[in-house]
């Protein structure tokens, strides 16, 4: 931790002891710590739900097919650390990876509806993925930036409580060109292809971070957990803008949730996995950049990855399962470059998996010339 911030009024408090002032005035959310390691953002209420819907998939899905790659504002220039770097703040742990839930209408991973559910108007087959080996809970998350132009960065399905929780970047959750508000229309599809939502549309709720990272953007924290209202799976319509969805039930229900490590040993054999491109391995490096202060980076050289893809150690190929250990932030000449997963960011995903989402309220709602029919 290389900023310990506290609340006015509690800077004779010494670390370890609480600030029950400050406690009481965050709220339920904030960790019982010495200081505020999660900041926590609303996305969308239930009432939202429909709009943010009605943006991405009205007009045959137009949005998601204009969506560009995201990626991180800050010029990054990370080279291997010679001293000093990233190290485990406490003992190594983990997070058991889950698999999906099969039921009696649902083959594992596919959200209770079969492969190849389209876009609300698609009637075309659908697409063959190119990479048969990409695992389920690899998807895109998409937004609004602070220009209102549509965006795409990587995201991944993780254990949590609720089988709710999607890991991604940071800055594919926090806007940083906007103060670290939460990107607008926030949704996340596992399995995406043009033209096909194969296991259904996930409306982030609220999503977490590191104080650190919120408050000054610091890319040693940047990453974020996201809660996410259960799936709702395109259904055959009739007539133009009308979009009809059906529930599809929690995220890991239907794809299933890596699992989490944090104070790992760098140099462990990685898996970088993203929506697009095959996957790469190689070796993590202990990296830093003084120049931004950044200096808890870890590296590992690979071809180009889109911003928010995980990094995966233990991963087995007959499940396409294993434990997130690291997400990339950005390229820096040919390495992919991750926050250090240490037990801070275990503090913020403790916050998030407790948090329950649910089902989103069934019935009829006009937006704009759509009209969406949730059931």
């Amino acid at each position: 931790m290389k900023r310990v911030v506290l609340p006015a009024g509690c800077a004779a408090v010494i670390a370890g002891l609480l600030c029950s002032t400050a406690l009481a005035a965050a709220g339920p959310l904030t960790p019982a710590r010495a200081y505020d390691i999660t900041a926590t953002r609303p996305l969308a209420a239930e009432a939202q739900v429909p709009s943010v819907l009605a943006y991405w998939l009205g007009g045959d899905g137009r949005a998601l097919a204009t969506a560009t790659p995201y990626g991180l504002r800050t010029k990054v220039t990370a080279r291997p650390a010679s001293q000093g770097g990233a190290a485990a703040d406490g003992k190594p742990g983990g997070v058991r990876p889950a698999d999906p839930k099969p039921g009696p209408d649902r083959k594992p991973g596919s959200g209770g509806k079969p492969d190849g559910v389209h876009t609300a108007q698609n009637t075309n087959p659908a697409p063959t993925s190119k990479n048969v080996n990409l695992p389920r809970t690899t998807g895109k998350v998409f937004f609004l930036g602070s220009d209102d132009k549509p965006y795409w960065c990587s995201g991944t399905s993780i254990q949590a409580t609720h089988r709710n929780l999607v890991a991604t970047a940071g800055h594919c959750a926090f806007d940083t060109d906007n103060g670290g508000a939460p990107m607008r229309n926030w949704i996340f599809i596992p399995g995406y292809l043009p033209g096909t939502i194969p296991f259904g549309v996930y409306v982030g709720k609220q999503a977490f971070t590191h104080h650190d990272f919120a408050t000054y953007r610091d890319l040693d924290r940047d990453y974020a957990f996201v809660t996410v209202y259960n799936g709702l799976a395109p259904q055959p319509s009739r007539g133009p803008g009308r979009i009809r969805l059906a529930d599809g039930g929690p995220l890991a229900d239907g794809v299933g949730g890596q699992g989490l490590a944090y104070n790992q040993k760098i140099g462990r054999r990685t898996v970088i996995v993203g929506p697009s491109g095959p996957s790469v391995q190689g070796m993590t490096f202990p990296a830093q950049d003084p120049s931004i202060q950044a200096d808890e980076l870890i590296g590992l050289r690979s071809s180009r990855t889109a911003d928010g893809s995980s990094w995966l150690i233990g991963y087995r190929k007959a499940n396409r399962l294993g434990y997130l250990n690291g997400i990339t932030i950005t390229m820096s000449g040919a390495a992919a470059v991750s926050p250090y997963f240490d037990g801070e960011l275990h503090d913020v995903y403790a916050a998030a998996r407790r948090v329950e989402s649910g089902p989103v309220p069934s019935g009829s709602v006009r937006e704009g010339g759509n009209e969406i029919n949730i059931r």
